[in-house]
């Protein structure tokens, strides 16, 4: 029971770190001695719905421990896309522990939420996330 309380804890606390594919606001200037025109390119990231801690909360509550083999501090990244309907899909895993590879992809399979899709211009874009996770047992 301690060694669940202690996972949950590092799964809701700093250890479960998110990030996604770099976007950023883009600006480029052309030459106005030559007279061409400026171009500016506004994106903004996917998101999913309730935010970093509802995803955290989705994750801690579906993830089961007793699937993962072997003890010690594991990681792994879990890649998906998110398309520009806020589906998922090509949902992958890759890590140090084969066990846990599994349970987060399936964890991650199990969303039914539909999420925010990033944005370029105001459109919808397809955008490749990915949720870095570690897990000490």
């Amino acid at each position: 029971m301690m060694k669940k309380i202690y996972v949950l804890v590092l799964l809701l606390g700093a250890q479960l770190v998110f990030s996604q594919s770099t976007q950023k606001e883009e600006t480029q200037q052309k030459d106005p001695v030559q007279g061409t025109q400026k171009l500016n390119v506004k994106e903004t990231p996917v998101e999913f719905p309730g935010g970093m801690a509802a995803l955290r909360s989705h994750i801690s509550s579906q993830f089961d421990l007793s699937t993962i083999k072997g003890s010690g501090t594991f990681k792994s990244v879990t890649k998906l896309l998110i398309h520009a309907d806020g589906s998922m899909s090509s949902i992958s895993t890759t890590g140090d522990n084969p066990s846990m590879n599994k349970e987060m992809t399936r964890v991650i399979k199990a969303i039914r939420t539909k999420w925010k899709p990033a944005t370029r211009d105001g459109q919808p874009v397809e955008t490749e996330y990915q949720i870095p996770m570690t897990i000490s047992l």
